[in-house]
């Protein structure tokens, strides 16, 4: 098993990938179900951090720190992939794994994890544990450049 981590409100806390196919993401189209994780539990936060349209004050205050048992070592997504949104379509319609690790968009070197719900070995998967989680006010502050 490996470790993934994934920030996110308590109710989404599962690894339905619900939330991934209604509004889809970069690794995938709406109507396809994705779990998307990180190998860190700091580059969950940023992951989650650089989407948050709120101030830190208007924030819901249940968020939690999903640390997750996936199965396998997943294949990497071949270096250079042009498009992400092809790749991943790629991978679920293969089937081949449960698991992809995938390049961040933020942090060069960095990656995180796709669990496909639909896949046999997602049942595998599970959420080792929830940690309630506060952002700190220092990633809400503007600075000037």
């Amino acid at each position: 098993m490996i470790e993934a981590w994934r920030l996110c409100r308590r109710h989404h806390a599962d690894l339905s990938g619900e939330g991934a196919r209604v509004a889809g993401g970069r690794w995938n189209r709406r109507g396809r179900s994705v779990v998307y994780l990180a190998e860190h539990p700091a580059l969950a936060v940023l992951e989650v951090r650089v989407h948050l349209d709120l101030p830190l004050d208007l924030l819901p205050d249940d968020y939690v720190l999903a640390h997750v048992q996936l199965p396998d070592e997943p294949p990497s997504v071949p270096a250079g992939t042009a498009d992400p949104l092809e790749a991943g379509d790629t991978w679920l319609r293969d089937g081949a794994t449960a698991v992809l690790r995938v390049p961040s968009a933020l942090v060069p070197f960095a990656h995180n994890l796709l669990l496909n719900p639909r896949h046999a070995r997602a049942a595998e998967a599970s959420v080792a544990s929830l940690t309630p989680f506060r952002f700190d006010r220092r990633l809400f502050a503007s600075s000037e450049v």
